[in-house]
C-alpha cells in the first residue's frame, strides 16, 4: 500500500510539472526573438572636423544599430562601404536606401535618421557647411582645378550649386601642375606623402594619414606624390552661394 501511495505521489508530481511547462501552449522565446524585440542602440555621429565654416561628421552603424532624429545643415555624403539603411527625413519616412562605397549624394538641411537594416558594417562621411559666410575667393575658380589639369588622376563625383567632390588618385612619381582651388576640405583615403607648393603656403613636404582631414581657403597649388604608393584623398570644394 506504501509503495501504491509513492506511485501516485510521483505521477502527481510528474503531471504537475508536465501542465506548467506547457502551460497554455507557448514556447520559451528564443534568442534571436528576443533580440529582435529588443529597443535598437542609438550611435551618434561623430565630428572628425571642424572650423567656422564646414565640419565633417562619421557615422558608423553596425547592423540594427540607428541614429537618434538630429538636426543637420546642407551637406554632400560619401559612403565608406556597401550598406543599406531605413531613412527617415524630416518627420517623413523615406523607405530603404542602398549605397556602394564611393557613391556621393546631396542632402539639404533639416532633421534626419537612419537605422542600419543591413548586414554589414553602415558607414559614411558628411560634409557639412555651417551658417557662416565662407572666406573671400574670388580671385580663384573651378574653372581650372583639379579636374581641368589632372584628368588622368582627377574624378568629379559630384557636383551642385554648393558642393565639388572630386576623388584624386595620384601614383609614386606623379606631378599635378599648378591649378585654382576654392575653399575646400582634403579627406586622406590613404596614407602619402606628397611635395606641395601655393601661392599661399610656399613650397614644402606633407605627410598624411588615412581618415586625416585638413583645411585650404583659395589659392593657386600643384603637388607631387614622393612617396612609396597612391597618393588617394578626397577634394570637396565648397562653393559660394
Amino acid at each position: 500500500m506504501k509503495n501504491l501511495s509513492k506511485v501516485v505521489i510521483v505521477f502527481c508530481s510528474f503531471c504537475t510539472l508536465l501542465f506548467s511547462a506547457c502551460g497554455n501552449g507557448s514556447q520559451p522565446e528564443t534568442t534571436d526573438q528576443l533580440a529582435a524585440e529588443a529597443p535598437a542602440k542609438t550611435v551618434a555621429p561623430t565630428e572628425i572636423f571642424a572650423n567656422n565654416y564646414v565640419s565633417v561628421v562619421k557615422v558608423s552603424l553596425a547592423p540594427g544599430e540607428e541614429t537618434a532624429v538630429h538636426e543637420g545643415n546642407d551637406r554632400v555624403i560619401y559612403s565608406l562601404g556597401d550598406y543599406t539603411i531605413d531613412w527617415q527625413e524630416k518627420g517623413r519616412d523615406q523607405g530603404t536606401k542602398s549605397w556602394k562605397k564611393g557613391a556621393v549624394h546631396f542632402h539639404e538641411a533639416g532633421p534626419h535618421s537612419a537605422k542600419n537594416n543591413g548586414t554589414t558594417q553602415a558607414e559614411w562621411l558628411a560634409f557639412v557647411r555651417t551658417s557662416a559666410e565662407l572666406p573671400d575667393c574670388s580671385d580663384y575658380s573651378l574653372e581650372n582645378d583639379v579636374n581641368a589639369v589632372a584628368a588622368d588622376f582627377a574624378t568629379q563625383l559630384f557636383d551642385n550649386e554648393a558642393f565639388r567632390l572630386t576623388e584624386v588618385v595620384l601614383p609614386p612619381g606623379a606631378r599635378i601642375p599648378m591649378h585654382s582651388g576654392i575653399n575646400r576640405l582634403i579627406y586622406s583615403l590613404s596614407d602619402y606623402q606628397i611635395q606641395y607648393e601655393s601661392d599661399k603656403e610656399g613650397k614644402g613636404e606633407k605627410t598624411f594619414r588615412t581618415g586625416d582631414v585638413h583645411w585650404h581657403e583659395g589659392c593657386e597649388h600643384a603637388l607631387e606624390n614622393i612617396g612609396q604608393g597612391e597618393a588617394h584623398f578626397l577634394v570637396v570644394a565648397y562653393k559660394k552661394m
